[in-house]
């Protein structure tokens, strides 16, 4: 049974994962360097972006699968839920709380805060008393890119991300956070479904969706049957389904072993124990940008 939960109590990384996780984020979306290609590449898919904060037991999207001709296509453009701007005062400070979570670090010298610029600070008014996440904002960081932070009602962050320029999404869209995430510019609507809930309107801004949804977790033992509470579709402007979040613990586990090429069919990145898979078996990624309005 889907039970809504409290949240666990978040946690900020240390600086010692955080690097590690950097390292891997840059494994993961760098081109071949010029010394030539490594003799096998193991990639850790669920360390696809830099996350700020973790929740305790969210689960990581995996790539779409293929049979999903049963979905019905979704007609128009996103309608989300409603959204108000922040005033000035909760702007600044939400937005300096932002930089700091993501605040660029250098070896054998104090933390900094590089410049930054808040470039979407918004809240969803109607939310439910148990979304987990009601207020975001977005800033900007000429070296660490688009940093997305969820804060709480007492004003905590309590989620986030980061998502810089040009950088490879092995899905049309990611689930790293509760609510939130980046999508590809195919991508004109998302919806999200929360246990028996009717479909949820995302709303769309600049590159990042957003939902006010709650935090849920699965009691009990897992199988490969158990359904993942939260499921995430995204259809292009015409209305066809062209992404589905995982919908059971069997359709996260069953994509782990994957390759991934770029737009243009070059070998990116994978996971397995073959050295170098033939491209023509690998799943697409795709180039992600902040999508001005």
């Amino acid at each position: 049974m889907n039970n809504l939960s409290t949240p666990p109590p978040e946690y900020d990384l240390r600086p010692s994962t955080r690097d590690r996780q950097r390292d891997e984020l840059i494994a993961i979306v760098g081109h071949e360097s010029h010394e030539g290609e490594p003799r096998r590449r193991f990639v850790p898919l669920a360390a696809a972006a830099a996350v700020l904060a973790l929740t305790a037991g969210l689960a990581i999207g995996v790539p779409a699968l293929r049979n999903q001709g049963s979905e019905p296509a979704v007609n128009g453009p996103s309608r989300g839920p409603a959204v108000e701007a922040l005033n000035e005062a909760d702007k600044a400070r939400y937005g300096k709380d932002c930089a700091e979570k993501n605040q660029h670090q250098k070896p054998g010298l104090p933390p900094q805060v590089e410049p930054y610029q808040v470039v979407d600070a918004f809240r969803f008014p109607k939310a439910r008393p148990t979304t987990h996440t009601a207020t975001w904002v977005v800033v900007h960081t000429k070296l660490d890119g688009w940093s997305v932070c969820g804060i709480d009602s007492s004003g905590k962050i309590l989620q986030g991300l980061t998502f810089g320029q040009d950088q490879t999404m092995y899905r049309a869209l990611e689930t790293y956070i509760v609510g939130a995430g980046p999508y590809d510019k195919s991508i004109a609507r998302i919806t999200i479904n929360v246990g028996t809930r009717p479909p949820m309107e995302a709303v769309l801004r600049n590159g990042f969706y957003f939902a006010p949804v709650p935090y849920v977790r699965v009691r009990g033992p897992h199988s490969p049957s158990t359904a993942i509470p939260v499921v995430a579709r995204g259809y292009d402007a015409a209305g066809k389904l062209v992404y589905t979040s995982p919908r059971t613990d069997g359709e996260f586990h069953g994509n782990r072993n994957a390759c991934y090429v770029d737009p243009n069919g070059k070998l990116v990145a994978w996971m397995s124990d073959n050295p170098r898979p033939d491209p023509k078996t690998c799943k697409r990624s795709y180039i992600w940008n902040y999508l001005p309005r």
